[in-house]
């Protein structure tokens, strides 16, 4: 039986959040615990140039710095920095990324060309 071409969300082996932190409160510490919480069998991968170690798990400067298959990065970060991200996961392979950040279309037109952007870098790699 075929996969699905969402597998790599719904059903990921591995995953990594960029943004993860050990700030209470922060989108990045909730999910980051939410996902080791879970229960979650695959492979935890934390990003943030700012942490050596979050939760026990070691943490990566970048999508780049991980030597292994990621299924799906989570990226919890500003918007103006999500370009050059979504480039490290394309160039990487990343099987699905989703992005829990403001500052797009709803703020106007230079969010909106930002969203575009994004959408064009997405279709670079699909």
């Amino acid at each position: 039986m075929r996969k699905h071409l969402l597998h790599k969300v719904f059903e990921p082996q591995s995953v990594a959040i960029v943004g993860a932190s050990e700030r209470p409160r922060s989108v990045g510490t909730q999910l980051l615990d939410n996902i080791i919480d879970s229960g979650f069998k695959g492979e935890i991968y934390p990003v943030n140039p700012s942490y050596q170690e979050l939760r026990g798990l070691q943490c990566y400067a970048s999508i780049s710095a991980i030597d292994h298959p990621i299924d799906l990065v989570v990226i919890v970060i500003p918007a103006k920095s999500i370009p050059g991200v979504l480039h490290e996961c394309g160039e990487a392979g990343v099987g699905a990324a989703i992005i829990v950040s403001a500052g797009f279309a709803e703020i106007g037109p230079r969010g909106r060309s930002l969203q575009d952007a994004i959408v064009d870098i997405a279709r670079t790699y699909k």
